[in-house]
């Protein structure tokens, strides 16, 4: 009980110690950036911790009950399934953490679009490898080897990187002319509402 609740506090530092690091780092590259740069990586620093939030919360409200249920009950008339307190917080913190930052991909995505740094057309070339990594990654995050969990971690990232596509292709640079027709018809839209 002692190591679990060792753990625990300090898993619970982490995620307090979080926002702090992410403002520092911010602060650290914020010279580096241009005006519009620091600006957009200003507007998403909320979404980013909005996006883990939602990653812990699917994993702990959907994914844990889920996954537990069908290990609690694989196998029930042979043999009586037992948790350890400490097997069992560091699958929770690992679940809550990991599925938190593959929550995170649609964001990245979206700004290494943004900025420039990654063309929407590289992504949309390794689309086809997605599914394959994504069962990968789920086997490597779950602590178990059957489908069942797998399948519950990499449904999300495929579905993940899906939104991140869309955003990266909302974000890439459009022709000059193209912005304007866009521009145009946003003005439209806004002002035929107002």
């Amino acid at each position: 009980m002692m190591s679990a609740t060792i753990h625990l506090a300090m898993m619970g530092g982490l995620v307090v110690a979080f926002p702090v690091a992410t403002i520092s780092v911010y602060q650290l590259v914020s010279p580096l950036l241009g005006r519009q740069r620091r600006r957009l990586v200003v507007l998403f620093l909320p979404a980013v911790f909005v996006c883990y939030l939602g990653g812990a919360a699917f994993a702990y409200f959907v994914m844990l009950p889920v996954g537990l249920n069908f290990l609690l009950h694989f196998g029930e008339g042979i043999a009586v399934p037992l948790i350890s307190i400490t097997e069992y917080m560091s699958l929770v913190t690992a679940m809550l953490f990991w599925l938190g930052v593959v929550f995170e991909v649609p964001l990245v995505m979206f700004l290494l679009t943004k900025l420039r740094l990654v063309r929407y057309e590289r992504f949309q070339r390794i689309h086809r490898y997605v599914p394959a990594a994504a069962f990968i990654l789920g086997a490597i995050l779950t602590p178990t080897f059957d489908v069942v969990n797998q399948t519950l971690v990499a449904v999300p990232i495929i579905a993940l990187y899906e939104v991140g596509l869309l955003l990266s292709w909302l974000a890439r640079p459009k022709p000059r002319k193209q912005r304007r027709k866009v521009a145009e018809f946003w003005w439209r839209l806004v002002s035929f509402w107002l």
